[in-house]
């Protein structure tokens, strides 16, 4: 039978992982949670379970802490209506397919997945390009005997009808195309994955290294992000690359 203290810890540690901002660097409880992970067998396996039991996959690093990643079925999952639920039905599809865009930008190639020491830099204006880069190839492409859905062009034609950037302008609009990527990244700021770095090409961000892991099982889960890559294309801004 385990000790009352086990259960508590796992309770712990389920808690840290709702905390993404936080890292083992900058909290002793989490270091020593983590570091039990890493050193007891058997707290590993209660953790692994519980978090199995409610629909999540656990990732554990020495230096970045608890990543949890809902899967489909789990009721801890969070869409894009739940943190844009007054918003209409076309605008929770762009956030979502802005959400794509900036894993795109982050992710050019599949393979840097595979680069935990890659934190990567890029613009508004990078994921702007890349989304005006897949509507106009969706657009194109529905003039001929494609296999795309007829409902996903016209979500993409939402994307082109939005107006570009205003000139001057001081404060950015969700009405305007770099405003929705601004308000997403924000979102994503809140939730652990960027950290906001400045204002040049309408907003500077830098990709946090648990978002190495949530796109990861982006490209598991998503036909829509491997349509995603590849209407996008190789050309064009890629994100530039910086090493913590």
């Amino acid at each position: 039978m385990r000790a009352p203290s086990e259960y508590e810890d796992v309770g712990r540690f389920l808690a840290w992982a709702a905390r993404p901002k936080e890292t083992p660097a900058r909290n002793e409880e989490l270091h020593r949670l983590v570091r039990r992970y890493y050193e007891d067998s058997d707290f590993a396996v209660a953790v692994d379970g519980v978090f199995a039991g409610a629909g999540l996959d656990v990732s554990v690093d020495e230096r970045d802490g608890i990543i949890a990643t809902a899967r489909t079925h789990s009721p801890l999952r969070l869409t894009v209506a739940d943190v844009s639920k007054r918003a209409p039905q076309a605008h929770r599809a762009l956030l979502g397919a802005v959400i794509l865009a900036v894993a795109r930008t982050v992710y050019p190639d599949p393979a840097m997945l595979d680069d935990p020491d890659r934190i990567a830099v890029f613009t508004t204006q990078s994921v702007v390009d890349t989304l005006d880069r897949v509507a106009q190839s969706l657009v194109e492409n529905s003039a001929d005997d494609s296999d795309i859905d007829d409902d996903l062009i016209e979500a993409w034609r939402r994307w082109s009808d939005l107006s570009p950037a205003r000139p001057n302008a001081r404060r950015r609009s969700t009405g305007d195309r770099p405003g929705i990527v601004v308000r997403v990244c924000k979102i994503l700021v809140e939730a652990g994955f960027l950290t906001a770095k400045g204002d040049a090409d309408g907003g500077v961000w830098a990709a946090r290294p648990r978002f190495r892991y949530a796109v990861g099982a982006l490209c598991d889960d998503s036909e829509l992000f491997r349509l995603v890559n590849g209407l996008a294309g190789s050309s064009g801004n890629a994100s530039e690359e910086d090493t913590a």
